[in-house]
């Protein structure tokens, strides 16, 4: 069995040279130029559009990409088919494909205001193809939502300190907020108080763990894993919506930033304490890949995650490339980087970053050889927290303390993800309304925030209400590759349009093999639900929460696989006009 300090050292190197040679070739190719005036200084509100800091901007990225699902992702692949095929994608996903798609969608986002892949799409080719996309975004996103919002309901459950700890964090980014706008506290004094507040917050937790339903109670709503689970579902989403609805800089930014700090410690001091306890041996545990490297191409866990190809690539998913980072690098990032250099860094270094986390985050379950393949998700998320334990206590930290934080970590960064998910599905459902063409009263509907929240936070809930993690799981996945792929097309028509002279092969081909493989897992994934909703035992079985869930499951994946379809013979004719007709073509920030 390897050892995790080796497999981290081999991943570190290859992602260093990536963003020494590739990330700085793919930044000359797009001529990023600090004289060229960004979005967040040309269109400065102080609520959406503000300029930050590079380190508090990749801090709020970092979260916001983040979020739960590079931990999630590759753990549940991992248990379902060994960690030797998640190491493999992971690696080759995030360099090749997952930081080129990065950086080319925040570029071409920061080229047209900080507007959405969408706006882009219907500049350079249709009005129709502009919708298709943004209705596309916006079923993947409620995906992003539900499930993440389910993740985090789970880990409160299961470690009831880190939902205290993170009221504590949420207070408490608020508060730095209100600092940061109204005092004269300088930004690096702010830091020096709030952070350690923020990591006080677990001791917090210790002292007054916070549970809603107590076990053995019962709730008026539809059971999704347990009692407790199914309110913090709800109260979750509710909170998300709240917070969706305020200014960046009251709790987006401010939230992000700190929270960043834990993901660096989560991070950080799992491989410091990979290093100290394997050349040291102060771990309470062997710190090998205890795991089975491959279990089979066939994966029984978790009630049948199907085969390894297609399903691998939309199980990791946000571990290596996703849509997620697409709609957060059109969304709210390109409004508030400060130069137009900053992007290599927040775009592919980010990436890299999420990579990383990726892997460690197989290394915590590798760890805990006890830890069954077919363990469900109230069993596999939280033995994130308990091998980052067992790991942490290489440097001296008590399991006792460890676990609660490393809860912490994947649940701030679940939730991080669920609010600005909501915040950027608004950004889409706005980007879809044309004054021409849109009537006032539907335009005043889409555009009005609080409705357009709360029917998200509704739609996300019935979405996942089944709380089949093999389903919910891998179309959460597949939907939002499928995104990242169009992405990619969009990004090719950008180009061609741009500077007919630069080659877009690559983003055709990434483009193509994640498609295909995120539309192959699609199918896949809705033949199993047709054959569910046709087995009379489970329909008389199941609540019509359930049947309601797995229906609209269905219905997402004819509606994601048809826009696609249509999306692609688009993008194909567009290029290939474009490349065989000379055309006066639009400068790059074109709009």
């Amino acid at each position: 069995m390897p050892q995790l300090l080796t497999v981290i050292t081999v991943v570190v190197c290859i992602f260093a040279l990536a963003y020494v040679v590739y990330a700085r070739s793919l930044s000359r190719y797009f001529e990023l130029d600090d004289d060229t005036a960004t979005p967040a200084h040309t269109h400065d509100n102080s609520s959406e559009y503000v300029p930050s800091r590079k380190l508090e901007l990749f801090g709020h990225h970092f979260s916001s990409i983040a979020g739960g699902a590079p931990i999630v992702g590759p753990i549940t692949a991992a248990l379902a088919w060994g960690w030797a095929p998640a190491l493999i994608w992971i690696v080759i996903g995030t360099v090749v494909y997952g930081g080129l798609n990065d950086l080319a969608t925040l570029t071409s986002s920061m080229r047209h205001d900080g507007r959405s892949v969408g706006h882009i799409f219907g500049t350079y080719i249709n009005r129709r193809g502009k919708r298709l996309l943004l209705t596309l975004a916006v079923v993947a996103n409620l995906l992003v939502i539900g499930v993440l919002s389910l993740v985090t309901a789970v880990v409160f459950d299961a470690f009831p300190a880190a939902a205290t700890a993170s009221v504590v964090y949420l207070v408490l980014a608020f508060a730095f907020a209100l600092v940061r706008r109204y005092t004269p506290v300088p930004f690096w004094v702010a830091t020096v108080i709030f952070v350690p507040a923020v990591f006080g917050g677990v001791f917090v937790g210790l002292e007054y763990p916070l549970t809603l339903i107590p076990a053995g109670a019962s709730i008026p709503l539809p059971t999704v894993i347990s009692a407790n689970v199914s309110a913090w579902l709800v109260v979750l989403l509710l909170y998300a919506f709240a917070a969706s609805v305020l200014p960046v800089w009251t709790l987006l930014q401010p939230r992000d930033y700190l929270s960043s700090y834990l993901l660096y410690a989560g991070l950080g001091g799992a491989i410091l304490s990979i290093v100290v306890g394997t050349l040291f041996g102060t771990a309470d545990t062997s710190l090998t890949m205890s795991l089975d490297p491959f279990t089979g191409f066939m994966s029984p866990a978790f009630e049948g995650m199907g085969p390894l190809l297609p399903m691998l690539i939309p199980t990791i998913f946000c571990g290596a490339v996703c849509g997620l980072h697409s709609m957060v690098c059109c969304g709210t990032t390109p409004k508030q980087i400060n130069k137009e250099t900053d992007a290599t860094a927040v775009g592919y270094g980010t990436t890299l970053a999420e990579g990383l986390l990726a892997v460690v985050a197989i290394g915590t379950v590798a760890v805990i050889p006890t830890v069954p393949s077919g363990s469900g998700i109230n069993l596999a998320l939280p033995a994130f927290a308990d091998g980052g334990a067992l790991i942490l206590t290489s440097i001296g930290i008590p399991a006792g303390v460890g676990a609660p934080f490393m809860a912490l970590v994947l649940s701030a960064f679940a939730l991080t993800t669920v609010d600005t998910s909501i915040r950027l599905g608004r950004y889409f459902l706005t980007d879809m309304v044309d004054s021409e063409t849109t009537p006032t009263r539907m335009s005043r509907a889409v555009t009005n925030k609080y409705l357009t929240g709360g029917v998200q936070a509704l739609l996300a809930y019935l979405l996942v209400a089944s709380g089949s993690w093999a389903t919910v799981w891998p179309l959460f996945g597949a939907s939002v590759q499928v995104f990242a792929g169009l992405s990619m097309l969009t990004v090719a028509v950008w180009i061609v349009n741009w500077d007919a002279s630069k080659q877009v092969v690559g983003f055709l081909l990434g483009a193509g093999f994640i498609l295909t493989a995120s539309l192959s897992a699609l199918l896949y994934i809705a033949s199993r639900n047709v054959r569910t909703v046709l087995d009379p035992s489970w329909v008389g079985t199941a609540s019509s929460v359930e049947l309601a869930s797995v229906v609209i499951q269905i219905l997402a994946v004819v509606v994601l696989t048809g826009i696609a379809a249509e999306i692609i013979r688009l993008v194909y004719r567009h290029v290939s006009e474009q490349r065989n007709t000379p055309v006066d073509r639009p400068s790059p920030g074109d709009d």
